[in-house]
């Protein structure tokens, strides 16, 4: 189990959600439904800007190969 903690100095605001039945219990049976849901949104967050960010060194990647790959018939010195 994970260490949940909540800061009870932050601002709160209060949601209505719609759960499947298991995940609903699960949530109901957390000693702190607040901070299980905080962290899990935390997280989510965290995974979607790594997922991003991946993203966007992939394409950078990509976009590296394809200028090395224009240049490299390019050469350094003027032939003669």
């Amino acid at each position: 189990m994970y260490d949940l903690w909540y800061d009870h100095t932050m601002t709160r605001v209060r949601l209505t959600v719609s759960l499947p039945e298991e995940l609903g219990a699960y949530v109901r049976r957390a000693p702190n439904a607040s901070a299980l849901v905080a962290e899990a949104v935390s997280r989510y967050r965290t995974d979607e800007a790594r997922q991003e960010l991946e993203a966007a060194y992939r394409e950078d990647a990509l976009e590296a190969a394809r200028i090395n790959a224009d240049w490299e018939g390019a050469d350094a010195e003027p032939s003669e």
